[in-house]
């Protein structure tokens, strides 16, 4: 019974791909269908096998798209009560029971089907293994990180009483993709890599988040949203600059001629075009809790105390 509901489920999230202009293919192994739209992949599992689900979760999938390494994103559809995902997405039954009427009645009446525009009007949205931010009045389809600490938990963490303003702190969040090689001598040097960080949009500063995914979610109405300093483009620039400095190698190579030996060092760095890099704005949530001597800072998701303003010089996390 159970094999045939994700049989069943499979067939029914591929007609949802396909409708919002993927081309799909069915497969055997790791996963049950991939998915391609121009240069994105998404790649879906259906089952309860925890250690099959824990697995496909934690580790990368790339393809080759237009002779570029691209990483797939990830979907999952469960029944297992216990599985929390930190990397892949995940649908519950509601959830695929929505994007099947909506799909549905986009192939009925041949109207344009987007997936973010169905997401964001799902009561339950895909959190990516982190807890759904609360359903708060205010603008739908920003990228964020979770509100898990309430405005008086700030006033008790802050150690002073005073009024609250929630201030949402812009962060361009990357990943990217590195490919590549490059030989000397016979000795092969590879830039393969691929990761995620995030950089501050006020102050450039670079920050440390661990795993955590930022979700499609909702902006409070009454937030003071602070707007980006550094643009995404020249943020995108210096990244790939600080990635090419980053996967620069050096190695030491040993030649011989007759009983002499010679050793030299050679630089390698990886082009331009060997490093793909993906940003988008993400806002973190940061309570201000405004005292009568000192105006404190705690950040709404971490719940640490801030030692210095979020916007002037200082690392939110």
């Amino acid at each position: 019974m159970v094999e045939l509901v994700h049989a069943n489920a499979v067939i029914e999230i591929r007609r949802i791909l396909e409708t919002a202009g993927y081309d799909t293919e069915e497969e055997t192994g790791a996963f049950n269908l991939s998915a391609v739209r121009g240069r994105d992949c998404l790649i879906v599992l259906c089952s309860d096998d925890l250690n099959l689900l824990q697995r496909f979760d934690m580790t990368p999938y790339t393809i080759m798209l237009s002779e570029t390494k691209v990483r797939c994103d990830k979907l999952i559809f469960t029944g297992n009560a216990y599985f929390r995902p930190k990397e892949a997405e995940m649908w519950s039954r509601e959830q695929l029971e929505q994007y099947i009427a909506a799909s549905a009645m986009a192939r009925i009446y041949s109207e344009h089907f987007d997936l973010d525009q169905v997401a964001s009007a799902v009561s339950a949205p895909s959190t990516f293994g982190r807890s759904p931010i609360g359903s708060i009045p205010g603008a739908s389809g920003d990228q964020l990180l979770p509100i898990r600490i309430t405005d008086r938990d700030a006033v008790r963490i802050a150690h002073q009483e005073g009024p609250t303003v929630l201030r949402m702190i812009p962060y361009w969040y990357y990943q990217y993709v590195s490919s590549g090689e490059a030989s000397y001598k016979g000795k092969m040097v590879s830039f393969d890599a691929e990761g995620s960080g995030w950089v501050n949009a006020i102050n450039g500063i670079e920050s440390d988040f661990g795993d955590v995914v930022p979700i499609a979610g909702v902006v409070p109405a009454d937030a003071d949203v602070m707007n980006p300093v550094n643009s995404k483009a020249d943020t995108e620039e210096k990244v790939r600059s600080d990635l090419m400095q980053k996967l620069t190698k050096r190695v030491r190579i040993k030649t011989t001629a007759g009983d002499a030996i010679f050793a030299e060092e050679k630089e390698f760095k990886p082009a331009p075009e060997d490093i793909e890099v993906t940003v988008e704005k993400v806002y973190v949530p940061v309570w201000q809790v405004r005292g009568k001597k000192d105006i404190i800072e705690v950040n709404a998701y971490t719940g640490e105390e801030l030692s210095v303003p979020s916007d002037e010089g200082c690392e939110v996390f």
